[in-house]
């Protein structure tokens, strides 16, 4: 990209606020700019459509095109025909309009010049974020029917000044035996500067959270992140002796067939600019999926909640219990509470089970609410026992491959009489139980299905349960039932995707997996994704504020012990770290993640902090790991130097005054007097008379 041309032909628009796009039609060349950032496409002269480059106008950092190759965003394979590089077009119609949440999206209507159809990009730009989201979509005009073979969500090709390039990529969870297990563990990777593949494999049931971000030395950056529940794989190839930075992609399985005259949509995926390190591509990262994509809550609900679920009782639960077990969650303060696996007569037979709840499931849904918490239940649609009614009567809605979920079979959610069923059941079951949360369980919710019996295609599996299955349902559902939140829980957090975030408010992480692996869950999750998307089970039976405050970082807190048998000291402990958490969410939700200490581990110390641009404040979990000094020094960077602040402690009695430059370069001394034990700690800005601003 020519820097020069762009700032003048800027200058000379006066385009310098909220999201703009201009279109000049002698270059063929597109322009799009916000507050922060500007981008660069163009229809070139043989009639090759490239992009040109990203310039991060905060930081002054050039992301342009590779000059070795063409940057290409368009790959698409039909059968045995490829749009790539070389693929010349027609520009038929460009235009802008408005992008969903406020955005601008700039079209792009092409028409490929061997028939095979046209393409329609998609850029959407939104003010104050230095993220380029993108989408293309096909038509087929072709007159025949074809395959799409091949698709490549994220393709950019980057000139790379730099010598060396590193590389943070964050697992799923994937407990099951194996050489390697994932649980939401960052990895740190130098990318190897003669080309070497770094691949990122990921999606429902595969390793990775579906985002990797890349900088060099001097901390320039950018973040990628894609919006596809499928198995899809990225990969990232630096060749500095070209002076290249390349990231390509292909969804694994793809077989779509597009029938003469229909569309086939490319998963949308976003590229971000940052400067600095992982925190800093988390927080732009986490911004623009807060501010775009992610499922919007209702207004004036507290969030992240504090949830009770029944799974301490595993499947032995009962109206009565769950009636005793209601009226002390909500002395706790509790806001939801849950229904987990056991209230049905089995799974695919969505009907109270008449021993445990003779009179169904709508009068313990009015008694939870009338004690002021939401009602939820765990609804595995996407599995049935073999010997429920509906397998009974449709044996063949099996899905080729059995996940065995708790002994049932799974359902192919691509087949088309098995998604309308589902949502028709779901809507009723919310219906029946007055529910305002699902809790949406499963092993693998994008399955594998060849069967050449059902409405999609057997080689096209993949793409198919993951978007006109799986996505296709829960809108349908949401679109019906709007008022509920869903949780997404893969029978544990192993679909940490970008589309993910649209359908559901939160997710599981690892499950039910004790204090340190919670926190080692939430450290790696609020990389990629806001703080939100990390909920924690709580299995321990005892407290105390090791175990407590291991869960008080993150998104929702979800209580899965049985409170009928706490001790009174123990019980109104807990209550008291509930109240702490409600104090501090908040801050947590809306702030700056912080990992300012490496991963939580036995035998060392924690710390992750979230700052709050809008009220200049933050709060910090410390937690001590069995480490053998028994005083922390807390080392915050995000805060005015010149400016004073007050640190108050949860055990600790010391108010402190300190300035912004203390905290940042001594530091907040933090005492942990037990080998196992946790502080929380908050910062907020000091008023006149040296009281807390926010006090």
């Amino acid at each position: 990209m020519n820097r020069a041309l762009l700032v003048g032909f800027w200058c000379c628009a006066g385009a310098f606020g909220a999201p703009s796009a201009k279109f000049d039609s002698d270059a063929r060349r597109w322009l799009l700019r916000n507050e922060v950032m500007e981008a660069s496409f163009q229809l070139g002269p043989a009639g090759t459509f490239e992009f040109r480059g990203m310039h991060y106008l905060t930081a002054s950092q050039d992301w342009p095109a590779a000059k070795s190759v063409a940057s290409a965003p368009i790959r698409l394979t039909l059968d045995q025909s490829s749009f790539d590089a070389s693929t010349m077009y027609v520009l038929l119609k460009e235009w802008t309009s408005a992008a969903p949440r406020g955005g601008l999206r700039q079209n792009i209507l092409l028409e490929e010049s061997r028939g095979l159809g046209k393409v329609l990009v998609e850029i959407d730009l939104y003010s104050n974020l230095a993220v380029l989201r993108q989408g293309i979509r096909y038509f087929n005009t072709s007159g025949r029917a074809v395959h799409v073979t091949a698709a490549s969500p994220v393709h950019w090709d980057l000139h790379a000044a730099a010598a060396s390039y590193r590389a943070l990529r964050v697992e799923q969870w994937m407990p099951m035996p194996g050489p390697n297990p994932a649980d939401f563990q960052r990895i740190l990777s130098n990318v190897d500067p003669g080309g070497r593949v770094l691949q990122t494999a990921s999606g429902a049931h595969n390793h990775y959270c579906s985002w990797i971000a890349v900088n060099d030395a001097s901390g320039q950056g950018i973040a990628l992140g894609w919006e596809f529940d499928g198995r899809m794989t990225v990969d990232l190839r630096h060749q500095a002796s070209e002076q290249t930075l390349q990231f390509s992609s292909r969804i694994s399985g793809l077989y779509h067939p597009v029938p003469a005259g229909e569309e086939f949509q490319v998963p949308r995926a976003f590229a971000a600019l940052y400067a600095g390190g992982p925190d800093d591509a988390g927080f732009v990262t986490q911004r623009f999926t807060e501010e775009v994509l992610a499922k919007p809550l209702p207004p004036g609900m507290p969030f992240p909640a504090v949830i009770w679920d029944s799974w301490a009782y595993g499947q032995g639960i009962d109206e009565e219990t769950l009636r005793r077990e209601a009226a002390l969650a909500a002395k706790l303060g509790v806001e939801v509470f849950i229904v987990d696996l056991g209230w049905a007569r089995a799974l695919g037979d969505w009907t109270p089970d008449p021993v445990k709840f003779p009179g169904g499931m709508r009068g313990l849904s009015d008694y939870v609410h009338s004690l002021g918490m939401k009602f939820g239940i765990h609804f595995a649609w996407p599995e049935a026992a073999p010997d429920s009614p509906v397998l009974r009567q449709n044996p063949d809605w099996r899905s080729s491959v059995d996940y065995d979920y708790y002994g049932a079979d799974s359902l192919c959610l691509a087949h088309e009489p098995v998604r309308q069923w589902i949502v028709a059941e779901a809507v009723r079951v919310i219906d029946e139980t007055n529910a305002d949360w699902i809790l949406q369980d499963g092993e693998n919710m994008v399955k594998e299905c060849r069967k050449t019996t059902h409405t999609h295609h057997p080689l096209d599996s993949n793409y198919a349960n993951a978007v006109d299955g799986l996505d296709w349902i829960l809108k349908q559902v949401q679109a019906h039932r709007s008022h509920v939140l869903w949780e997404n829980c893969e029978n544990g957090g192993n679909m940490m995707t970008f589309q993910m975030v649209q359908n559901y408010a939160t997710s599981i992480l690892n499950d039910a997996s004790g204090a340190r692996a919670a926190r080692q869950a939430a450290y790696g999750a609020t990389f990629p994704f806001p703080s939100r998307y990390s909920d924690r089970y709580m299995p321990e039976q005892s407290m105390n504020a090791y175990t407590a405050r291991s869960y008080l970082f993150g998104g929702p807190w979800i209580l899965m012990n049985k409170l009928a048998l706490l001790d009174a000291p123990d019980f109104e402990y807990l209550g008291r770290e509930i109240a702490r958490f409600k104090s501090i969410r908040e801050t947590v939700r809306d702030g700056k993640i912080l990992h300012v200490t490496n991963p939580p581990a036995e035998g060392r110390t924690d710390a992750i902090a979230a700052y709050d641009p809008a009220t200049d404040s933050a709060v910090a979990v410390v937690t001590r790991d069995g480490a053998a000094a028994a005083t922390f020094a807390l080392r915050v960077g995000e805060f005015r130097r010149d400016k004073s602040y007050i640190v108050t402690f949860a055990d600790d009695p010391r108010i402190l005054t300190l300035t912004g430059e203390q905290i940042g370069r001594t530091g907040i001394s933090v005492r942990l007097p037990e080998r196992w034990g946790t502080e929380v700690v908050t910062i907020t800005p000091a008023a006149a008379d040296g009281r807390s601003r926010l006090q």
